[in-house]
Formats: C-alpha cells, sequence, structure tokens
C-alpha cells in the first residue's frame, strides 16, 4: 500500500466540496493508496501527473514508485480544475 501525501492546496479544495462529493473523495482517495496508478496520465504542462475521476469531480496527483507515496497536488470539478 502506498502512503498518501496531501499538499495544503488539495486539502484547502477538499474543504470548500460538498460533504456528499466529500465523501466520494476521500473513498477515492483510499482507492488510490491502494492502486495509485488507475489515474489518467495528463500531457502537455501537467505531464507527470495523473487524473483520477469521482464524478464531476479530479483529483490531480503525482507517484513515487521508489518510495511508494501518492502526492495528491489537488482536487476540485473538472471545469475548473485544469486552468
Amino acid at each position: 500500500m502506498y502512503k498518501l501525501l496531501i499538499s495544503s492546496k488539495a486539502n484547502r479544495e477538499i474543504r470548500k466540496i460538498s460533504r456528499l462529493h466529500k465523501e466520494a473523495i476521500i473513498n477515492a482517495l483510499y482507492e488510490l493508496k491502494q492502486n495509485p496508478l488507475e489515474g489518467k496520465p495528463l500531457t502537455k504542462e501537467l505531464t507527470g501527473r495523473l487524473s483520477y475521476r469521482v464524478g464531476f469531480y479530479r483529483i490531480i496527483y503525482t507517484v513515487n514508485r521508489k518510495d511508494q507515496i501518492v502526492r495528491i497536488v489537488t482536487a476540485g470539478h473538472r471545469a475548473t480544475i485544469y486552468n
């Protein structure tokens, strides 16, 4: 199982999300600890990061396989997360 590190930006963004969606995101974070490579690799300026879909929300993260760490960069609605 991978260790999960949540950035302060991601923590702030997750706190802004409604309770219903927040629970789904927390469940998704647990899933990412189990299998962090399930996300979709991103391109262009976000190369090296992955995106995990949670309904209309996305979790943007990086994976360090050597140290087995998943670092959550940010989370938010899909309409604004990639800006």
